[in-house]
């Protein structure tokens, strides 16, 4: 089976072209930098053009110099600058100009059902996952316990 490799790359000016002219762009994101929240080949997200500045606990769409594409959260947002960090993450990424923000999430899909992301249960999370303390303590925990499997 000839598995050919998916590129955003490829797509970049489609996916600018369909949220400048106000649309939604549905990506599957890949990887494991945005668990527990949304995990590769289950969960997908709509993206949309930004309306303005960004604010904290966004997920945002944006194209590193490198020139690699992230999903990850605003953590900081200070005059169109961001600090940014994937959920499953502690390292920040520091210093996101809002010139690289290609989208933000204005949709979840879990298991291709929509994901209420005004409910009570993702506001507990966002509380709780927006704590470094209580993520390096999870972190620690499932390091310790996932290697007693």
């Amino acid at each position: 089976m000839n598995k050919q490799k998916f590129r955003l790359s490829d797509y970049d000016g489609t996916i600018r072209e369909v949220l400048e002219s106000g649309g939604e762009f549905r990506i599957y994101p890949s990887g494991t930098s945005m668990l527990p929240l949304l995990r590769q080949g289950l969960d997908s997200v709509s993206l949309v053009k930004p309306s303005g500045q960004l604010k904290n606990n966004d997920i945002a769409f944006y194209i590193r110099e490198n020139g690699s594409y992230v999903l990850h959260r605003v953590i900081k947002s200070h005059d169109g600058v961001y600090t940014m960090c994937g959920d499953n993450q502690v390292t920040l990424e520091k210093d996101i100009d809002h010139s690289r923000i290609i989208g933000v999430v204005s949709k979840i899909f879990r298991n291709d059902k929509p994901f209420n992301m005004k409910g009570a249960g993702y506001r507990i999370y966002l509380l709780l996952w927006r704590s470094f303390f209580l993520r390096r303590v999870f972190f620690k925990l499932r390091n310790i316990f996932g290697k007693r499997k």
